[in-house]
């Protein structure tokens, strides 16, 4: 679904994605203390990273919510059923510098949001789950003020608002699928994200202030959507209960992670031959044809590309007639050495030989 249509989404729609939700003001704790935005920032000190994993790991979370339903573009089903059963390590994402900067400045984010709106904000620690729906946990950034009120007290969340901080500093950020300020045109998994969390909090508005490349600041406002929520809630609890049954989801074959999760599925040999069914000679000649397809335009395409090189000779812009140029520079690269490596070398062959799982190369 494209950013911006979330407003209006009709009930055939939201089939694809989201439960009956209980009209409670109150919502299951794990103890930890919720802190106002001006106290210490709360690391993960308390426990470590299994422990945080196996918390988890007790539930669907509102970072979740977008994989179940199918528009999480970094991570399919099937990798998020193995992870909640524990057959697959979560990715350890501590060295990624974007999460780093991301979890840094969440406290900017919501400084700025407090800022620009003249909102009061309470950050939470606490891990929520659904009174009603035990399978729905979420661990949300900020709870934003209604009057004098703490927004959270004694187990208690007192707010119908809530907000979600997020960075996307990256160089080559799609800003395209973010939408005008003050939207709700966010990336569809976001959307989802705020939907699960307004479900187990009980609230009705959540803002998602974000930090983009540029510097750029930019407050969305998602309200909470019925149908979206309903479909939700009944889709995480038939993945829920596939997870507790031991039936995994299909593998997407078309997501961008597919290569990779079939890597760490399968990530060595057994040493076994085995015969293939009827299916896979259709899916070898489709693979054929596609190489063959791919060799003959990447033929065709290095063709045009030295006669546009031969057209260029020695200059540095080389401009075609529409005004477009290409352009010719000298890059210098310093060398390096390539370390030890192992990887799964899968290959078709006309004269398989045995069930060894080495081969020299």
């Amino acid at each position: 679904m494209p950013a911006g249509q979330h407003a209006g989404t009709n009930t055939t729609d939201a089939g694809l994605m989201l439960g009956v939700f209980a009209r409670t003001r109150k919502s299951w704790f794990w103890p930890c203390s919720g802190r106002n935005i001006t106290e210490q920032r709360n690391t993960m000190t308390t426990m470590d990273r299994a422990e945080w994993l196996a918390l988890r790991n007790t539930g669907i979370g509102g970072s979740d919510a977008g994989t179940v339903l199918g528009v999480n573009p970094y991570k399919q089903p099937l990798q998020l059923y193995h992870e909640k059963r524990g057959e697959l390590e979560p990715d350890d994402l501590s060295d990624n510098e974007a999460v780093h900067f991301g979890n840094a400045l969440e406290d900017v984010v919501a400084a700025e949001f407090s800022q620009r709106t003249g909102l009061k904000v309470q950050r939470h620690n606490d891990m929520l789950r659904h009174p009603e729906h035990s399978f729905m946990i979420a661990n949300l950034d900020r709870l934003v003020w209604d009057g004098d009120k703490k927004p959270a007290h004694r187990g208690e969340i007192r707010t119908k608002a809530l907000l979600e901080c997020k960075t996307a500093l990256g160089r080559f950020t799609d800003k395209s699928a973010w939408g005008p300020d003050g939207t709700d045109e966010v990336p569809e998994s976001y959307f989802m994200q705020c939907q699960h969390y307004m479900a187990v909090a009980t609230a009705d508005l959540c803002y998602l202030a974000v930090l983009m490349a540029g510097p750029e600041f930019r407050i969305y406002t998602i309200t909470r959507d019925e149908e979206i929520i309903e479909v939700m809630i009944e889709r995480e609890r038939e993945f829920w209960n596939a997870i507790q049954g031991g039936t995994p989801p299909g593998l997407d074959y078309e997501h961008r992670t597919t290569p990779d999760l079939l890597s760490r599925l399968y990530p060595g040999s057994d040493g076994t031959a085995i015969d293939l069914p009827e299916s896979a000679a259709h899916w070898h000649a489709v693979l054929q044809e596609a190489k063959g397809l791919e060799a003959e335009y990447g033929k065709q395409a290095e063709i045009a590309k030295n006669h546009l090189r031969r057209l260029a000779g020695a200059s540095a812009i080389a401009r075609l007639p529409d005004g477009t140029a290409y352009t010719r520079k000298i890059v210098k690269r310093k060398g390096y050495e390539v370390g030890d490596a192992e990887y799964v070398d899968f290959r078709f062959t006309k004269k398989p030989k045995g069930g060894d799982d080495t081969a020299e190369q």
